[in-house]
């Protein structure tokens, strides 16, 4: 197991470092540099601001960088070759945990790169309240009623930048993971590397439209893009389980409709 992995990381290190290095750099440079032009009320609202970008194409961030190997080891025929020299099933588990693997690696470190660099190294933020008390004629903080577990985003930054990179960083190799199984059955490079990134678009606007924007996959990962009063623990769970629920149904028609094999192209 461990030569499996050793073998299958060497495949794609160089694509996975390469994407790692620049997002990480193109977050610190954000999250340094974006927040300027924002009338902030705590430090670390600064890492939000400058992650939109990263928010969106996280999915590609997902699928890209590791995504082709295995559609161009069924294409060249070369997954037939190993067949009678390691277990399929363990070969596949290995190619997938890699894949999903690095895919968590990328979206945590340079999610919590820019949450070290808001803290530690940003010159301290010129606090502006935005809220305003028709009473008293008077400004308030109002940050922590704005987030999710706002008692820890203005009282812990670190611990919750910490634990909002870790489930960024679960939800991309979710991503990962569909894009492996895409790989496993399908002749089309582009829904493989694109079709995540299209399914969270989609998923998008379907529940916008239907007014369930609670339930995005894009509210899961990033809670702070609706108000916090309409933020559930469902809000959280909803778009992982209709990712896992797709690549269910995706499988089962692969495999027993379609009669897709793995090992052909």
């Amino acid at each position: 197991m461990k030569n499996l992995l050793s073998l299958e990381w060497h495949k794609v290190k160089w694509p996975v470092l390469i994407t790692m290095i620049m997002c990480t750099v193109l977050s610190i440079y954000l999250c340094s540099s974006f927040y300027k032009r924002f009338a902030l009320e705590e430090q670390l609202e600064a890492w939000e601001v400058g992650m939109p970008i990263f928010n969106f194409m996280f999915a590609l961030i997902a699928v890209v960088p590791t995504g082709w190997v295995l559609y161009y080891e069924r294409k060249n025929n070369f997954i037939n070759y190993i067949i009678p020299r390691v277990n399929i099933k363990k070969y596949l588990f290995v190619k997938g945990f890699i894949m999903s693997g690095s895919a968590f690696a990328i979206m945590f470190i340079l999610s919590f790169a820019g949450v070290l660099t808001v803290l530690f190294i940003n010159s301290p933020i010129d606090v502006v309240y935005s809220r305003y008390d028709p009473a008293t004629g008077e400004t308030f903080a109002s940050v922590e009623n704005n987030h999710i577990f706002g008692s820890v985003f203005v009282n812990q930054p670190l611990v919750y930048g910490f634990l909002m990179s870790i489930w960024k960083g679960v939800l991309t190799a979710l991503m990962a993971a569909m894009g492996f199984v895409f790989s496993m059955y399908t002749n089309n490079l582009f829904l493989i590397l694109g079709g995540p990134f299209l399914y969270t678009n989609i998923e998008n606007f379907t529940l916008a439209v239907l007014q369930l924007e609670a339930y995005r996959l894009v509210t899961a990962f990033e809670p702070t893009t609706i108000t916090v009063s309409a933020v559930n623990i469902f809000s959280f769970i909803t778009g992982p389980l209709l990712v896992l629920l797709l690549i269910g149904v995706f499988i089962f028609y692969m495999r027993f409709i379609k009669k897709r094999s793995v090992y052909s192209i």
